[in-house]
């Protein structure tokens, strides 16, 4: 009997996958648990195993294609077996993704640019025209001195600017010259001639729609409110600067960042009101018994947000050390599922690209989510802390960033 290779679901939020590539070809033997192919998900770039022992007989999904969990990419044989001829793989019924509201499945994706779509979503968007980029070809100025085909207005313009609209592109029906196009065009000895270059549409990947869908869904269901600080950050980065100096000095390869002092002072925060370490569950509020800090990080195509665990009771040392272990197999593609699945808080840290302040959209079904921004010429720093309403409210939220400021302004308190 012929086994039909699915398309796994490879994560708790995952309901399709994008097939990327194929590490087998047909005829191959393979084993149970041997990688056939490469799937992009909602989070990461994956690895699809073979369920059982047989010989891979045809693929029957191509690369590049979305498909449903439990939808059919391969069709493998027995050693031996001859697939019939008229053989129809079955499309099995697609397991749904696990609810978000349970603490162990709560969605850890972008933040300050939303999350991966934690559960199906079904949104409106606008309707994109299908643009056939091969047909539009840029159109040349006509030769100097030819009849040029112009409204009267553009006409009128020109001769007040002196332009010669023999060199002007026209953007009109059949290259007609109008007004708006002369605010492009050369003026003088022999300037270049103004191309219009075609549009170009490219795919979305499966973690750009899930970032877009999750981000519409916060937006549009959550009820964001915000509150912001200034924090000094002077002692801090001495405190910093003294640490760091401290591990070189024992030949321990730690180097303490600001993000990572962030991390834990949030933490240490959370802690102190564990009432904002929650999320709405429909008709109740999760509070989580653990701290775990979902920290977002850029990747080709995306953010994610790999989580460090329970960061309260870890030191800086180890909070350092982790995270930058995390970021790296973020940006290799390598996390796993439970590297980035849940989380209680999120972090957004846009401080290094020299952003002053900025207001980031919460993860759903968390309650809440920093923004940190670059520090000024006094060394402070903007925290901007966006707030799910029916979770926390104003004076449970000030007093949580308030702790959060404090922590950063009294470093040391970090340590003990």
């Amino acid at each position: 009997m012929p086994i039909d290779l699915l398309m796994p679901q490879l994560s708790p939020t995952m309901t399709e996958g994008r097939l990327a590539k194929w590490l087998k070809s047909p005829g191959d033997a393979i084993k149970a648990g041997d990688v056939v192919a490469e799937v992009e998900t909602d989070k990461a770039t994956m690895e699809v195993e073979a369920s059982e022992d047989g010989v891979i007989h045809q693929f029957v999904a191509e690369l590049g294609t979305d498909l449903p969990v439990g939808t059919p990419i391969a069709v493998l044989a027995k050693k031996g077996e001859t697939v019939p001829a008229d053989y129809q793989p079955k499309v099995k019924a697609a397991p749904k993704a696990e609810a978000v509201s349970a603490p162990a499945a709560a969605a850890a994706a972008a933040p300050a640019a939303a999350a991966p779509v934690a559960a199906p979503v079904v949104l409106a968007a606008p309707v994109l025209p299908v643009l056939n980029t091969a047909s539009v070809a840029p159109v040349a100025a006509a030769p100097k001195g030819g009849r040029v085909v112009a409204s009267p207005l553009a006409k009128r313009l020109a001769a007040q600017q002196g332009l010669d609209l023999s060199r002007v592109v026209g953007s009109g029906p059949r290259g007609r010259v109008v007004a708006k196009d002369l605010q492009n065009a050369p003026r003088g000895g022999s300037a270049n001639v103004v191309v219009r270059r075609p549009d170009s549409v490219e795919k979305l990947t499966p973690m750009r729609k899930a970032i877009a869908a999750r981000l519409t869904q916060s937006k549009q269901t959550v009820p964001h409110f915000y509150l912001k600080v200034r924090a000094d950050m002077a002692a801090a980065l001495e405190f910093r600067k003294q640490l760091n100096a401290h591990y070189e000095a024992r030949s321990e390869k730690v180097k303490v960042s600001v993000n990572d002092l962030i991390i834990k002072a949030s933490a240490l925060a959370l802690a102190q009101y564990p009432a904002a370490n929650a999320a709405w569950n429909t008709d109740s509020v999760v509070q989580f018994g653990n701290v775990d800090i979902s920290v977002a990080v850029s990747i080709e195509g995306g953010l994610i947000t790999p989580i460090v665990a329970n960061a309260d009771q870890k030191s800086l040392g180890a909070i350092s050390t982790e995270m930058k272990t995390l970021a790296a197999a973020a940006r290799a593609n390598q996390l796993k599922p439970e590297q980035y699945t849940g989380g209680s808080f999120s972090i957004s840290n846009l401080g290094m690209y020299g952003i002053e302040e900025f207001a980031a959209i919460i993860n759903p079904p968390q309650a809440a989510i920093l923004a940190v921004g670059a520090a000024d010429e006094l060394e402070r720093v903007a925290l901007t802390l966006s707030v799910d309403h029916r979770v926390i409210d104003g004076a449970l939220g000030a007093e949580l960033l308030g702790a959060i400021k404090a922590n950063l302004e009294n470093p040391v308190g970090l340590v003990l």
